[in-house]
């Protein structure tokens, strides 16, 4: 059985290598598009940062990327 972190970083995952845009995705609508809650995501995230799957980009435009392409 998975528990609900690992399912929500799945969750996650999916909705960032499905993103189209070349810019990093908010936190926010990660959250929204995963149902996720956005406190509980943003430790998840920081995680996946921290094992190098994902980057981040700080600022205007900022938000998250897959490190690697998803294909």
């Amino acid at each position: 059985m998975l528990s609900k972190k690992t399912k929500y970083a799945i969750s996650a995952l999916r909705i960032l290598a499905r993103h189209a845009h070349p810019e990093p995705m908010l936190i926010s609508d990660i959250a929204q598009k995963g149902d996720i809650p956005k406190k509980f995501l943003e430790l998840i995230l920081l995680e996946l940062k921290k094992h190098h799957i994902l980057e981040s980009k700080k600022g205007q435009g900022g938000g998250y990327f897959l490190k690697i392409n998803p294909e």
